[in-house]
Formats: C-alpha cells, sequence, structure tokens
C-alpha cells in the first residue's frame, strides 16, 4: 500500500501546484480558453481494504456531454457558487449523494481545459469508505473505484491517436477495469493526481 498521509497528500499537491502552475492545458485544448465555462470535478480517494482506491462514475447515455463515459463526478460552477470547491461537492452531492461534509478536502491540482469547452478545477478529497452512494439516474449510470496500485502500473495504460479538427492527438487510455473504460482527459487528470501524489 501506499504510504500516503494527509501531510504528504496536501504536500503533493503543493508542489505539482508549483510545478506546473495555475492551469494544466490538455492536449486537445493549446489555444485560446476565453470563452471557456468554469467547472469542478471531485478526485475521491479513499482507503479499502487497506489499500488506496480512487472513485469514479460512468456517466448516463441520456446527458448531452461526455455520455456513457468514466469521469469523476463534478460539472459546471453554478451562479450562486462561492467556490470551485463547493462547486465540485454540490455537484459531488447531486451526482452520487456524498455529503460535503463527508469529504476531507486536501487542495486542488489547478485548472485543466477539456474539449468540451470547460476549464476544470481539478479538487482532491477523501471519503470514508464503505459509503452508502446513490447515484443520480438521470446523470450517473454506476459508480466504482479503482486500486490506486492497479492505475499506477504502466502495463495498465497505452498511447492511442484521434483525429480532433482536422488533428491527430495521442490519448491516454487505460486498460478495461471490472468492464469500465477510462481515457482521456479523466485519464490525463489521474495521471496528474498519481503524480502529485508520488505513486508514479
Amino acid at each position: 500500500m501506499f504510504d500516503l498521509t494527509e501531510d504528504r497528500i496536501k504536500t503533493g499537491i503543493q508542489n505539482f501546484r508549483q510545478s506546473r502552475g495555475e492551469r494544466n492545458y490538455h492536449i486537445f485544448t493549446d489555444g485560446g480558453v476565453q470563452n471557456y465555462k468554469s467547472a469542478a470535478i471531485l478526485m475521491p480517494l479513499l482507503v479499502y481494504e487497506g489499500r488506496w482506491h480512487l472513485l469514479f462514475t460512468h456517466r448516463s447515455e441520456k446527458l448531452m456531454e461526455h455520455r456513457g463515459q468514466v469521469s469523476f463526478p463534478g460539472g459546471a460552477k453554478e451562479k450562486g457558487d462561492p467556490s470551485m470547491i463547493f462547486t465540485a461537492l454540490r455537484e459531488t452531492q447531486e451526482e452520487i449523494g456524498i455529503a460535503p461534509e463527508d469529504v476531507t478536502v486536501y487542495g486542488d491540482l489547478g485548472i485543466m481545459p477539456i474539449v468540451t469547452g470547460y476549464l476544470v478545477n481539478m479538487v482532491v478529497g477523501q471519503i470514508p469508505w464503505p459509503y452508502p452512494l446513490k447515484p443520480n439516474p438521470d446523470e450517473v449510470e454506476s459508480a466504482f473505484i479503482c486500486p490506486l496500485l492497479w492505475l499506477a502500473d504502466p502495463d495498465h495504460r497505452t498511447i492511442k491517436y484521434r483525429s480532433f479538427a482536422g488533428r491527430e492527438f495521442p490519448i491516454i487510455y487505460f486498460d478495461q477495469f471490472e468492464n469500465y473504460q477510462l481515457w482521456g482527459a479523466t485519464a490525463q487528470m489521474t495521471i496528474n493526481l498519481m503524480e502529485a501524489l508520488g505513486v508514479i
């Protein structure tokens, strides 16, 4: 098991922010982002059977954007949201029923622009486990947890090329885990977190 203490997690996040700056450019978005909308996700760490895991959601096919994809809980900032951390926690509660007071927030990894026009603030927190999740069927088909040890293994991920706007881009794909496919921006966010935690 990775020896992740609260201090190590917080220090790793701070060091990552200092090395990367405020914005983490995703390969799809190397141009201007002035018209992008603000959004936030929660990257929920948890300990299960003595091992660190990450929680992901499988998005509903009913959604207009990112339908059917693996993602972290989160969404767009609303007018009344006082902070991006608030946005991440609010969206997490709406999507899978985790109460904000049950999340220990450690910080954030900065902002990543994504191809659908959002500037995504990547909030890192820890949740108790097990937890009585309540997936909102309008937004989430299911939720699952994946061991950090599995995610950190380079044999479980590869690079594939996809066409976008007339160009070929290298995209991170993880192997399927329990029939779930993690790829794209969420895969890159996962890599960023593991780099911050020092597990890769």
